[in-house]
């Protein structure tokens, strides 16, 4: 397989990438744009997605819908959905919350008409390069700021699949910036990654322990970011990609919760740094830090 190199900076605007494994080799030059500057533009991305900007994604939970073909089970009867505006399992199913490709570039274009991105790594045609996963990994740039982001096409295939796999990306690496925060819950997440309504599960009737971390109770009302209760929610959606595991550590790491306590759903309770360490092994991609 023929090795990535590191994408050029070329004339693309770049801000240091405090938030990345790139810091001490990124400059860290904010092209003219102010402290002060670049905060407000932090608030302008943050700001909520008109409900019209806003679309919703269906995912059935309920096992027996599912076993079904999607038609339904006894207790949840398929009806025309008012939110995803789709025939699913009435109570059979979520709407997950997103804004599309458009939107998201609707909104980096009304705070920096000069905002880009770059891929990490390029083929030997100087193309992007995919890793193992058919992801992508990429750097956004707004207003002198850098983070990195992931995006993947799913099961999509061809070009569909690659411009689903950089508007992802682009999406991804937004919420970095805080933009569409709000529309991205935890309590969702569990349901799909769970494979299960969690009210099954405490009845001892959900799917076999996966070693994953079982999501905690809703933070409580204080000053602040719950930041072991993020990370948790971020690794259950990367649970098969190691080098999002390991990003993860690094972030837990930075705020001092890499070593807190996670109960996991067969009971047991783990640091969540050897949590991570494990399941990346796991995957073939060794310990990315010492547990």
């Amino acid at each position: 397989m023929p090795q990535g190199t590191e994408a050029p900076a070329g004339t693309m605007a770049e801000g240091q990438t405090s938030h990345t494994l790139f810091q001490a080799a990124r400059p860290a030059n904010t092209f003219g744009y102010t402290r002060e500057q670049q905060i407000e533009a932090l608030h302008k991305l943050r700001e909520p997605f008109a409900p019209t900007e806003v679309r919703y994604l269906p995912r059935v939970w309920c096992r027996a819908c599912k076993s079904a073909g999607f038609n339904g089970c006894q207790q949840h009867p398929v009806s025309k959905c008012g939110k995803c505006k789709q025939k699913m399992p009435n109570n059979g199913h979520i709407d997950l919350a997103y804004v599309g490709h458009a939107e998201a570039t609707n909104r980096l274009l009304n705070v920096d008409p000069f905002w880009g991105y770059e891929p990490l790594s390029l083929d030997e045609r100087g193309l992007p390069q995919l890793d193992g996963y058919k992801g992508l990994w990429i750097r956004l740039t707004v207003c002198g700021m850098t983070r990195l982001g992931y995006g993947h096409a799913g099961d999509k295939t061809g070009g569909d699949a690659i411009k689903e796999t950089i508007g992802d990306a682009i999406r991804n690496a937004g919420m970095r910036f805080g933009m569409a925060l709000d529309l991205w819950t935890t309590s969702d997440l569990e349901i799909i990654e769970s494979g299960g309504d969690p009210r099954e599960q405490a009845n001892g009737s959900g799917a076999e322990s996966s070693g994953k971390p079982e999501q905690g109770p809703a933070p409580s009302a204080v000053a602040g970011v719950d930041h072991l209760a993020r990370l948790r929610a971020q690794a259950l959606e990367c649970w098969g990609n190691p080098l999002s595991l390991g990003q993860i550590i690094l972030d837990a790491e930075k705020h001092g919760v890499a070593d807190n306590d996670v109960p996991l759903k067969d009971g047991r309770v783990v640091m969540f740094r050897e949590l991570l360490n494990g399941r990346i092994a796991e995957l073939g991609g060794g310990e990315q830090r010492a547990a």
